[in-house]
């Protein structure tokens, strides 16, 4: 295969440019480093806007008095929203979780505002297609964009995927399945706010897609629907399916059926929802939701024993507040809560799938248990870990990664909780 184009050099490359990859390379930039972003869409934000996920989960712990657990590069894109005229707010849910509602077109500027300050080389519409490995540790990326070929060298590379895709592309013997239910964020736009409706009447119309397709809902609930308060529009959690791995036939086959049930499923909740009768499905994802499909271990994995009690460790690099909330199958979610509605410390080795080489997991790529993975997955937590992952990533050599007292100094200088 021939690669004409030089190749692009970087003291650290971040492949993925949502929560875990803003983290990392914002991290990494302000520790000195030359750092490139790899992303395969035209724009940042990841699962909040390629997903279209209109939330961040994570920046605060669950309860009545809710407590902050993620700042540094985190708090930063909040105060680049404020300064977009957006609310950032946190939102209690009936879970008693807190979120932060997000418009996913000024996420999209803040982020790009971010990158470019902080001298950032952002490589929009652009894929990491190959690794090349040699003696554990990743030697080149060869890459694709819309002109071609390339290749991609850097001294220290950041898995900021949120599937561990770069992982798998260097070590597929290594990799384990991790089985999580999809979604399909949608929203609808054109709902008359006047009118209070219920659950009743969104398992009524659940039932109404069941008797008029045949098929139940796997959201038997109806689905979760959440007014955004800039416009008539709600952000829309009404499609679950079950996605066995990411190639391209089980992706078409996941997002293909998704897209059906969400046409489907409008012309119930138009039928059975106050307010829902001049409902429009404005948009889908744009990409399905994916949580996970697989993943690799590390040296130092979140567990949910960490979670259930909220441990505290000496090596932390890392708070996480949300309870693992578990998607086994389409339609069923299960929640792990942290002791006292508290947060528990993410470990410097859960970001090193070995205990030397150059490959740094961020963000949902991280090494977790199932059930702490439901915890660790979230953007807050993300933004969390990739900032530790790409401040980490900067301070460590060609031969030896970073003391962790180095790193946990360097990410408190630059402002995360710890």
């Amino acid at each position: 295969m021939s690669v004409r184009r030089s190749p692009l050099r970087a003291d650290v490359a971040v492949v993925g440019g949502g929560a875990a990859g803003i983290g990392a390379a914002l991290g990494a930039a302000a520790c000195g480093a030359r750092v490139a972003l790899i992303e395969a869409y035209g724009f940042l934000g990841g699962t909040a806007t390629v997903a279209g996920v209109q939330a961040y989960c994570g920046f605060y712990t669950r309860g009545a008095e809710p407590k902050q657990v993620v700042a540094g590069v985190g708090q930063r894109v909040l105060e680049a929203l404020q300064a977009l005229g957006h609310d950032v707010t946190p939102k209690e849910q009936s879970t008693g979780n807190w979120i932060l509602l997000l418009d996913p077109e000024r996420l999209k500027r803040a982020l790009d505002g971010l990158v470019l300050a902080a001298g950032v080389e952002p490589l929009l519409h652009c894929r990491v297609v190959a690794a090349e490995e040699r003696d554990g540790r990743i030697d080149s990326l060869l890459c694709a964009d819309p002109q071609g070929l390339f290749e991609v060298h850097a001294k220290h590379l950041v898995d900021a995927t949120g599937n561990a895709n770069l992982a798998a592309l260097t070590w597929p013997e290594r990799m384990r399945p991790r089985r999580q239910a999809a979604t399909l964020t949608a929203r609808l736009s054109g709902l008359d706010p006047a009118c209070a409706y219920g659950k009743d009447d969104l398992r009524r119309a659940a039932a109404d897609y069941q008797q008029r397709t045949g098929t139940p809902l796997a959201r038997g609930n109806g689905g979760y629907f959440v007014p955004l308060p800039w416009s008539d529009a709600c952000w829309a959690m009404m499609v679950d399916v079950d996605l066995p791995d990411c190639t391209s036939l089980s992706l078409a086959h996941a997002e293909m059926q998704a897209r059906a049930i969400a046409h489907d499923y409008l012309l119930s909740l138009r039928r059975c929802v106050p307010g829902f009768a001049g409902a429009q499905l404005e948009v889908t994802g744009p990409a399905l939701g994916i949580r996970a499909t697989q993943h690799i271990a590390s040296q130092g994995d979140a567990i949910l024993d960490d979670l259930v009690h909220a441990r505290r460790h000496t090596d932390g690099i890392a708070r996480s507040g949300w309870p693992g909330e578990l998607h086994p199958r389409a339609g069923v979610t299960e929640y792990r809560w942290i002791a006292g509605d508290d947060w528990f410390h993410v470990r410097y080795g859960a970001l090193q799938p070995d205990a030397d080489g150059n490959l740094w997991l961020a963000g949902s790529s991280i090494g977790a248990d199932d059930a702490a993975f439901g915890s660790i997955r979230v953007m807050g937590c993300a933004f969390a870990t990739g900032q530790a992952a790409g401040v980490a990533a900067a301070l460590s050599s060609s031969a030896s990664r970073a003391p962790l007292r180095a790193v946990q100094q360097t990410l408190i200088d630059q402002g995360a909780l710890l």
